[in-house]
């Protein structure tokens, strides 16, 4: 019997994101992203009890599929685009994450925490410009 998965509240059709905090309570959307909490998958669930190491390491493969089309993103938008993909609730805190993803040369992080691929040049113009983009979508649609 499959077991209905709690994903938190849709807005405009898209689930928002969950976060869980040290103290255990989980969050949806926030204005500033806590750096020490965890990302979610889902409610019922809890960490995954995989090494850290081995979910980070498959963070990172996922993460670099993820940006080969997205070519940039925040951090928040690939750590949640990540578990998405992990299916799972990973052990690992966002710093933890963005530290990883700082330490391996197959992504570049700007001081404003998007992460890209090297070979983007001038991330933050690409996400701004992607932004651009969505809101003049919203506006005519």
């Amino acid at each position: 019997m499959a077991r209905r998965i709690h994903r938190g509240a849709e807005i405009f059709g898209k689930t928002k994101k969950l976060f869980q905090d040290r103290e255990g309570a989980i969050h949806q959307d926030a204005p500033c992203l806590p750096v020490d909490a965890f990302p979610r998958y889902d409610l019922e669930s809890g960490p995954s009890e995989a090494p850290k190491e081995k979910l980070l390491e498959q963070s990172l493969e996922i993460a670099g599929q993820i940006l080969q089309t997205e070519q940039v993103l925040p951090l928040a938008d690939l750590a949640h685009r990540i578990v998405e993909d992990l299916m799972v609730n990973p052990n690992y805190t966002y710093r933890e994450l963005l530290t990883s993803l700082k330490e391996d040369p197959r992504f570049s992080v700007t001081s404003g925490q998007l992460i890209s691929l090297p070979s983007v040049e001038n991330p933050a113009d690409i996400f701004f410009r992607k932004i651009a983009r969505m809101k003049k979508t919203r506006r005519n649609g």
